[in-house]
């Protein structure tokens, strides 16, 4: 696949539609992320001319982290070289590293923002000028040290301008959907105490947390109203505990909220748009009146960058699998090509694998620093500043007690 000659045009887009299957079978249940209410998103959809009911298996933020997720391991097995920015908290092991690919909102996260680079608050420093420059006409300097955010999407919102902070949409799109879904059930039960713990069994907490046996209790007295908090065996773990659930009505029928589905296979959708990336522009220097110097050789490069990573982040997340969540996995129903959309909507297949697209990569990165392109390749490390290590601290601690 030449990217350098898509990028250029008149070429629309690069789609994956692969199709997935439940890891257990036929019939096996999935289970969908719940949202607000603790609820599945079903919708209609309209697939092969038909109306046809899906649930929403991965989001499009969600498979956008998988994605990330895939390239930092490559990063990790040395397999490519990817500008990025790692703010260090060795001090505490259950933290670790966070990067651009892992922080909520990448390069412009506040994590970022409140951490130091070369023993100075980095907001001061001439890295972060720059970055808060960066926009759709000028993303050279993302491109330099972070080109992710433009692939996956990023807003300055934790800037000087705050919402007001140029903003960078997404240029590559995946979502998980589950077609032709049946909804499941399921009932509430009791966890079974091996020990037999008695609920008349009454205890006190100390403020410490521990906690000792009491008592029985009057089973004369109302149990509701005189039991006090922390006197249950059930607060500390012991006895046996009802699992209730939640239910919700759809119509004139009555479904439980958590039941998770069956359905008649799944469909990864992922777009890569050209036409998104042709609005970025990678100027470099500038002329002898000042103005930045726009050369489309240069942009042409800049994006073909951006496609292969897009390639090579579809790629990765496929062979890593699909293990999006408890009982939530998910397996290929054999390997689908990509697809290069043409202005016309005609489509043009091609088979690509993970090696492949890292091949691509590595050769547009090489023409990109030929044509002169700026390009770090080892991680911008920083550490957190002093308040912010002493806010995870403190967290810390709180969770504790």
């Amino acid at each position: 696949m030449d990217v350098l000659k898509l990028v250029s045009g008149p070429h629309a887009a690069i789609r994956l539609t692969q199709r997935l299957k439940a890891a257990g079978g036929d019939g096996s249940k999935l289970y969908p992320p719940t949202f607000e209410g603790g609820v599945y998103v079903f919708e209609s959809r309209r697939i092969g001319g038909n109306s046809v009911k899906c649930v929403l298996l991965d989001g499009v933020a969600s498979a956008a982290n998988r994605q990330e997720e895939a390239l930092a391991e490559l990063i990790a097995r040395g397999a490519i070289e990817l500008p990025h920015f790692v703010t260090d908290f060795s001090g505490i092991p259950e933290v670790g590293e966070v990067t651009t690919l892992t922080a909520p909102h990448r390069v412009f996260d506040a994590i970022f923002r409140d951490s130091e680079l070369d023993g100075k608050p980095y907001p001061k420093s001439t890295l972060a000028v720059e970055l808060s420059r960066a926009n759709t006409k000028n993303a050279t300097a993302l491109f330099e040290h972070a080109p992710s955010a433009l692939l996956f999407g990023a807003w300055d919102s934790t800037g000087a301008a705050g919402g007001l902070g140029n903003k960078f949409p997404r240029t590559i799109v995946t979502e998980i959907i589950g077609v032709n879904v049946e909804r499941g059930e399921t009932r509430g039960g009791i966890r079974q105490d091996p020990l037999a713990v008695s609920r008349y069994v009454e205890i006190e907490i100390d403020k410490n947390k521990d906690w000792k046996p009491k008592g029985l209790v009057d089973r004369s007295k109302k149990e509701k109203e005189d039991r006090a908090k922390g006197t249950r065996p059930s607060e500390v773990n012991h006895g046996n505990i009802l699992v209730t659930v939640e239910y919700e009505n759809v119509g004139d029928v009555r479904y439980s909220k958590k039941g998770g589905i069956t359905c008649d296979y799944a469909l990864q959708q992922s777009v890569i748009s050209l036409t998104g990336l042709r609005r970025l522009r990678f100027p470099i220097g500038e002329d002898k009146k000042g103005n930045v110097k726009l050369d489309p050789k240069v942009d042409d490069a800049a994006r073909a960058v951006l496609v292969a990573l897009g390639l090579v982040a579809l790629t990765a997340s496929r062979d890593r699998g699909y293990a999006l969540r408890s009982r939530c996995d998910l397996v290929p129903d054999g390997i689908a090509p990509f697809e290069v959309l043409g202005h016309d909507g005609s489509a043009q297949e091609e088979m690509m694998s993970a090696a492949t697209a890292i091949e691509i990569y590595q050769e547009t990165v090489k023409y990109a620093q030929k044509v002169g392109l700026p390009w770090e390749p080892k991680p911008t490390m920083m550490k957190p500043q002093p308040k912010l290590a002493k806010l995870v601290a403190l967290s810390r601690e709180a969770g504790a007690e």
